[in-house]
């Protein structure tokens, strides 16, 4: 698994880069089951988001600061393909820009998050300004993280969970806490049409039909043929990885 930002080598690899990125609240490990089932021929980079796992906590969680990190784990001029979830979905469709490193040659994006309302963004300022929340043992810990990423459902013993339980949590003077930074929380409303607008390469967008974040008819409103995971909800990588591998493999 790549995750270096090491400069590119004199001649880039012949298979495209496959870069899979998490969303809010969760870890790389939540990619566990589609790596299983993909048998990706070129690289493959997992990164952990900014202030998520195990990566640093930058105080800077813009999408656009987000898509920088990301793209540093990246060679320069390497063609890529990019499938991201939720927020991970938004900074791959940022990725598809062209304006950072990898030569993004198509963009998936699943149960991202396309419509935001003013109360959304409200709460979820209200949740980063909570602060850390500590607690005395590990396993209480790692429930609430389960709760934030919304794994909970699937429960800390499916393989994903436990790929993802990993590096979720941290141990510090406090406790245990989730290491996820909760400044990350204080998202701005998505601007969809700009993002899709900007985008040099072919974008696919889809969700389960149960996720309570965002709808066919949202998708509908930006692209045609939005791909719909019947009876799935937000976590559509978790629950159905063979789903995911299917939109990537229709690529070809």
């Amino acid at each position: 698994m790549t995750t270096s930002s090491d400069p590119a080598p004199a001649d880039l690899p012949s298979d495209p880069a496959l870069l899979l990125i998490h969303g809010l609240g969760a870890t790389r490990g939540v990619w566990a089951g589609v790596l299983d089932e993909l048998n990706w021929p070129g690289p493959v980079i997992v990164p952990d988001l900014p202030g998520h796992g195990a990566a640093a906590w930058s105080g800077d969680y813009t999408l656009g600061a987000l898509a920088a990190a990301v793209s540093a784990h990246c060679q320069p001029g390497q063609e890529t393909v990019v499938v991201g979830h939720s927020l991970g979905g938004a900074v791959g469709l940022l990725l598809a820009s062209g304006f950072y490193r990898p030569n993004v040659t198509a963009a998936i994006g699943v149960g991202i998050k396309v419509n935001w309302s003013d109360e959304d963004v409200a709460g979820v300022a209200k949740v980063a300004a909570k602060g850390v929340r500590w607690f005395d043992t590990r396993e209480e810990a790692e429930a609430r993280f389960l709760l934030q990423s919304g794994l909970s459902a699937v429960g800390a013993d499916h393989p994903t969970a436990v790929a993802a339980l990993e590096d979720a949590v941290a141990e510090g003077d406090g406790g245990w806490r989730v290491a996820q930074d909760p400044a990350t929380f204080a998202q701005t409303a998505l601007d969809t049409t700009s993002l899709l607008a900007a985008a040099k390469c072919p974008v696919v967008l889809g969700a389960g039909t149960e996720d309570q974040m965002v709808s066919e008819a949202d998708l509908k409103t930006y692209v045609s043929d939005p791909h719909m995971a019947e009876g799935l909800g937000h976590n559509v990588h978790v629950e159905d990885p063979a789903w995911v591998v299917s939109l990537v493999r229709a690529l070809d």
